[in-house]
């Protein structure tokens, strides 16, 4: 493998990975959100919270909600 092949590679590998590091952020923080809505709690709060410390703030959010859903 010449290394012009391996740079490409490397590119397309990082490329792959960012998209689906991106898609898993946006799924996580829309579901925090949608989530702590149902639960009747600030989504928007809980939102900018996971934003800011994610990975944590959504596990934080996981482990601190409450079990019950708000009707």
């Amino acid at each position: 493998m010449s290394a012009d092949t391996f740079g490409t590679l490397l590119v397309v590998v990082g490329v792959c990975l960012g998209i689906a590091t991106l898609a898993l952020l946006v799924a996580s923080l829309a579901w925090v959100y949608l989530d702590a809505q149902k639960r009747g709690k600030t989504g928007c709060l809980w939102l900018l919270i996971a934003f800011f410390t994610w990975p944590f703030g959504v596990a934080a959010y996981a482990l601190l909600r409450d079990k019950t859903v708000q009707l």
